[in-house]
């Protein structure tokens, strides 16, 4: 009787916080892509590939949901948080400020929302 049904809120809501986290992936490698070709050749070209390929490679090994060693709860969240704001930083480095603070509350928001539907009850 106490069973949850798949389309309740909870399962709706980490469904859509999941979403969230991917599109935030996504939008930290194209930060530290732009920031990085910002900075001018021949820097610019190393670091605006260099930069998004160290952190998929980091990504993949130790904060992916199938990682070999992935990164234990409740410091995985705290470390894709960290490196969020780093992309928002990178952002606002880039004169982006408008952007930066989106992605800085948007990151904040998915990581409480992520500790709070990882409560335990």
């Amino acid at each position: 009787m106490n069973k949850r049904r798949a389309d309740s809120p909870s399962t709706t809501l980490t469904g859509a916080n999941m979403a969230v986290g991917f599109l935030l992936e996504v939008a930290m490698l194209a930060a530290f892509c732009y920031w990085g070709f910002r900075l001018g050749a021949p820097t610019g070209y190393l670091v605006g590939i260099g930069l998004p390929v160290v952190v998929i490679v980091f990504w993949g090994l130790f904060m992916a949901p199938r990682a070999a060693r992935q990164v234990p709860w409740p410091a995985l969240p705290l470390i894709a948080l960290m490196i969020f704001l780093v992309a928002a930083a990178a952002l606002f480095a880039a004169h982006l400020p408008v952007l930066a603070l989106l992605l800085g509350v948007v990151s904040i928001t998915y990581t409480v929302l992520g500790f709070y539907l990882n409560r335990k009850t």
